[in-house]
């Protein structure tokens, strides 16, 4: 994770960008620098038009976007077998009780 920062106004996905954005200012990291993104799949995150995404593709043409790898495990084990929806299950169960804890979530 590059940074943590509150949004100050709304979680749209200019103004992620713009927090983004001036993150990178500050620090002296030029956005080229940028060559993954992986989102949760939230629409302030993909729109077309003005998700985050969109807003970083025009800075950053050949930034590559992916969908959250454990999301995008989930989603495709739930259409294959129960056995292997089942496992993936109690493994993001799992993780999710360990990083509910502040202090879990820095030992994990």
């Amino acid at each position: 994770m590059l940074f943590s920062k509150p949004l100050e106004t709304d979680a749209k996905g200019e103004t992620i960008f713009m927090v983004v954005k001036q993150f990178c200012e500050e620090k002296n990291i030029p956005m080229g620098n940028i060559v993954v993104c992986a989102t949760d799949g939230a629409p302030s995150m993909i729109g077309r038009h003005r998700g985050f995404i969109a807003h970083l593709k025009r800075a950053v043409p050949k930034v590559f976007s992916i969908h959250c790898v454990i999301h995008r495990q989930h989603l495709i084990a739930k259409h294959l077998t129960p056995n292997i929806h089942q496992s993936l299950h109690i493994v993001i169960t799992a993780t999710n009780k360990i990083k509910k804890n502040s202090l879990n979530d820095r030992i994990f």
